[in-house]
């Protein structure tokens, strides 16, 4: 099952029929290992799991780790994630079983774009096209971020970003390229974290106004350092 569309239930049940077939373990046998361990199942939950069309949380991921490995290797959660292929998290994010299952073993989810189907042939192409402008965003982001931060600075720049440009000399890209390499965000979520929500409406925009001119003082001194260090 290596659609990239496939869920985490249908890939869960791919790797459970996998093991209980390569056990000789029928789906009953399945369902008294899970009951073991706390988890309400009968033969036809397993089948539904197996189908891809039982809906799973992290405890029954855990409790079934536990019972598949009751009786021989330990499992881990990551193993109910193995093989090739990816899995569909939401509209907006699909990621590779390897990267899934590397963020359950413990890793930082910290998405970069070889973890994304496409990504790195997206940002290859997109170095072909515009080769100046990946020059550009690894001098102002940093050679070290990562390649999701840079796609949102792209999507995501907007109007502050803009009218920040006007003041530092730059275009409203390069702006989010040089905020997400100092924050990890752009310049207006930055702004908006910094004035918190619990500013009253009255006051509100002339909160966000001093922000603004704090932050575009820090892009100014992050400017300078980046430019000085490329004579």
């Amino acid at each position: 099952m290596g659609n990239e569309s496939a869920t985490v239930r249908s890939v869960v049940g791919e790797n459970v029929r996998r093991w209980r077939e390569e056990a000789g373990a029928s789906q009953d046998d399945l369902a008294t290992k899970a009951r073991a361990v706390g988890l309400r199942w009968t033969r036809s939950k397993v089948a539904a799991l197996e189908r891809g069309e039982k809906s799973i949380g992290v405890e029954d991921l855990v409790l079934l780790a536990e019972a598949i490995g009751g009786s021989g290797e330990p499992a881990t959660v990551a193993d109910l994630l193995a093989g090739e292929g990816s899995v569909r998290l939401s509209d907006q994010r699909v990621l590779y079983r390897e990267s899934l299952r590397r963020f359950l073993s413990g890793a930082p989810v910290s998405v970069l774009v070889k973890d994304v189907p496409g990504g790195i042939e997206r940002r290859r192409e997109a170095m072909k096209s515009a080769p100046a402008m990946f020059d550009r965003m690894v001098q102002l982001a940093g050679p070290e971020t990562e390649g999701h931060l840079a796609e949102h600075a792209e999507k995501h720049a907007g109007e502050a970003e803009e009218r920040a440009g006007r003041a530092l000399g730059l275009n409203k890209i390069e702006v989010a390229y040089l905020s997400v390499g100092l924050w990890g965000c752009t310049l207006a979520e930055e702004r908006d974290r910094r004035v918190g929500g619990d500013v009253p409406a009255a006051s509100r925009s002339a909160r966000r106004g001093r922000e603004t001119r704090k932050l575009i003082n820090e892009l100014r001194v992050r400017l300078a350092e980046v430019e000085n260090a490329e004579r």
